[in-house]
């Protein structure tokens, strides 16, 4: 090579005692790092996954009288004549997740990490003309004027949906210290 020649070395940086390449950073030769470093982190639950969760715990520690329901929209991909179909029915958007139903109506929006109540935004339809999708920033604070909603809260884990129960002290089986209490 033209820099033998010139009487350099081919190699660049540390070398083993039989002229091999090193690496200064790794000490097992072939393992090279490449990207960001390696960090362990739990493993974060779909939010399908999470409203599983959730059902199943509320089915177990929700006390009578007190009941819950979901609102399952926008938790399954429909193709786009399903979703004109059942918003000509009146399906909404924005509604929370869960409803809790305790001297009125208490919501839960299930949110994964660092997610955030959707915006309104506006669309165009296949047609060309202009729709309006309203987002929960705008569709929460028109539920709570009804009167009928108490609270609206956001969960991203189970611990959080039971910790908003005890403090609407919703009756349950397994309580928090103020559980059962109006």
């Amino acid at each position: 090579s033209p820099k033998e020649r010139r009487g350099g070395s081919t190699t660049t940086g540390p070398t083993t005692s039989r002229g091999q390449k090193t690496s200064r950073s790794n000490t097992f030769p072939g393992l090279v790092p490449k990207g960001k470093p390696f960090k362990l982190t739990a493993p974060e639950p779909s939010e399908n996954e999470l409203h599983a969760a959730c059902a199943r715990l509320l089915d177990l520690v929700l006390m009578p009288p007190a009941m819950w329901c979901c609102y399952p929209a926008g938790h399954i991909q429909l193709l786009p004549h399903q979703a004109a179909r059942l918003a000509r029915m009146g399906l909404k958007r924005g509604i929370p997740d869960i409803m809790i139903f305790w001297g009125g109506v208490l919501g839960i929006e299930l949110k994964r990490g660092g997610e955030r109540l959707s915006k309104t935004k506006t669309v165009r339809t296949r047609r060309g003309s202009l729709r309006e999708l309203l987002g929960q920033e705008d569709v929460f604070p028109r539920l709570m004027a009804t009167g009928a909603w108490k609270d609206i809260r956001v969960a991203r884990s189970t611990q959080e949906m039971i910790q908003h129960l005890v403090d609407w002290r919703v009756p349950l089986r397994y309580g928090g210290k103020n559980a059962g209490t109006r």
